[in-house]
């Protein structure tokens, strides 16, 4: 530990050494019994999976994402409302899941969602008066406060027009993050009760960050909540003090693997056709024999590249040689179709 001890506190121990003070520290002797129960008092139990201990100091790119999510969420936010808004971080605090959940007022207009790629939960929670701000605006309305919301529950319409800002806003959200990390975020749903909101335990330390929103005539907060756990696989790249943008790739090793790959040798095989036979016909199989194929000569065939089928053609001859014409190419879309290997 770091901690430098006070001249008394050297001075005690000199002496307890002095003393043979094994049983001081045992509790057989009387050295340390008149102590012990003083000093247990500011004892501070130390717990390895608190979270607490493990963030620390600022993550200076975090904060340059969410200035980016602020620059282009502005800019869709006022031309859906077609209205001007301003939008500005006030804060970003770091405590319990649970107590943040305890903060907030029933109804909240809650975005539970997901960062696929980071495999985690995260949430936007947009105040209630905010809330009712977009949707009077979008109505044509003057965007007047609400004075009593408090117990006043959302319509379906409501909720279905707050979904659309949400989706507004998760796409601003990935943009802000693919120069820093693609998240991949997905929509699950959307709560008005925050105890409804079990995203991770209670205990579970979460990044919060406040927005607040401005128009004319009213104002709100949005908070974007993110659990330590979903983060914590790039904190690196979050607590750097600078910013490498992974798609700006570097063109001269781009353009060298793409001429390594283009010299890359394959094995190319048409497959003219397939059939089924007993060992028993095998056996007796003579010269002149014919072997009739699942594969019309005049239809298409199939092209294996390194085992994996790739392409349709038709069989032919070219400048006296035999030869396929290509008349189609699959795209597999899955591992299991052969894409990775």
């Amino acid at each position: 530990m770091a901690q430098v001890l006070s001249q008394d506190e050297v001075d005690a121990l000199l002496n307890a050494v002095n003393d043979g003070g094994t049983d001081s520290f045992s509790g057989g002797g009387d050295t340390g019994g008149g102590s012990s129960d003083d000093s247990d008092e500011n004892i501070q139990t130390y717990d390895l999976t608190n979270q607490d201990r493990v963030i620390r100091g600022r993550m200076p790119i975090l904060e340059i994402i969410y200035e980016r999510f602020i620059r282009s969420f502005r800019v869709s936010l006022s031309n859906s409302l077609r209205k001007i808004s301003t939008i500005s971080i006030i804060s970003t605090d770091l405590l319990k899941f649970g107590e943040f959940v305890n903060t907030l007022p029933i109804p909240s207009c809650m975005c539970i969602m997901r960062y696929n790629e980071l495999r985690g939960p995260a949430l936007l929670v947009f105040e209630s008066k905010l809330a009712y701000a977009i949707i009077d605006s979008y109505f044509g309305g003057t965007d007047r406060p609400f004075t009593k919301i408090e117990g006043k529950e959302f319509t379906m319409i409501e909720l279905s027009f707050m979904r659309k800002i949400m989706d507004m806003a998760i796409n601003d959200l990935e943009e802000a993050w693919a120069p820093v990390h693609r998240i991949d975020a997905q929509y699950l749903r959307t709560e008005i009760n925050p105890q409804f909101v079990g995203v991770v335990p209670p205990s579970d330390v979460i990044i919060a960050t406040t927005l607040e929103v401005e128009f004319e005539s009213a104002s709100g907060t949005i908070m974007i909540v993110v659990p330590y756990s979903t983060i914590e696989p790039i904190k690196q790249k979050l607590s750097s003090s600078f910013q490498t943008d992974n798609e700006m790739a570097d063109s001269i090793w781009t353009q060298a693997m793409n001429e390594h790959i283009k010299n890359t040798k394959a094995t190319m095989v048409v497959r003219l056709g397939e059939t089924e036979m007993t060992l028993g016909d095998l056996l007796t199989l003579e010269p002149g024999d014919i072997i009739p194929l699942n594969q019309d000569a005049s239809g298409e065939v199939t092209v294996a590249i390194e085992g994996v089928d790739k392409m349709k053609c038709l069989m032919g001859t070219y400048k006296g040689s035999r030869a396929v014409q290509i008349t189609h190419v699959d795209t597999p879309v899955t591992y299991d179709e052969g894409t990775e290997e």
